[in-house]
């Protein structure tokens, strides 16, 4: 995707990346984090995402309203690339800190979807617990994503 994105720093094991939104508030420190997690002796990335506070401490919950969602967003999504990069066979999951973020992100993965797919294959998760193709019209709980070469489902 060529949207316009922050530049980030990335840490060495290449799960953290760091960057600034930048708006009428100010800068504000965001953190995207992947932490690989068995489920059902399934191995797959979280994708947290949110601000460090004043203390150093991560927040998931913070509303930052910096006018810059879109270019957050598509930073986010530029993490993902790099994130796939070096691991390429990754399963990446991801589900909003409340419902109405849940419905953000996947507002965002319907505009882009066929740049996504381009090099992704994308998930949402139902209410009944199963993964299905994503599918625009359809409320999912969470999304998980992965290079087009991985099978999933």
């Amino acid at each position: 995707m060529t949207l316009a994105h922050y530049d980030y720093l990335v840490s060495e094991d290449f799960l953290s990346y760091e960057f600034f939104s930048e708006g009428p508030k100010g800068k504000i420190r965001k953190v995207v984090l992947f932490s690989r997690v068995n489920l059902y002796g399934k191995f797959y990335f979280n994708l947290a995402f949110g601000d460090f506070n004043e203390a150093g401490n991560f927040n998931d919950l913070v509303i930052s309203n910096n006018q810059d969602a879109e270019k957050v967003l598509a930073t986010v999504a530029q993490a993902v690339i790099k994130f796939t990069n070096v691991y390429p066979e990754a399963l990446i999951v991801a589900e909003g800190s409340t419902p109405s973020r849940t419905r953000r992100y996947q507002m965002g993965i319907n505009k882009f979807l066929k740049e996504i797919e381009l090099d992704f294959k994308v998930f949402g998760l139902l209410n009944n617990g199963g993964f299905e193709p994503f599918r625009s019209g359809e409320n999912y709980k969470a999304f998980a994503v992965t290079r087009k070469n991985i099978n999933f489902i």
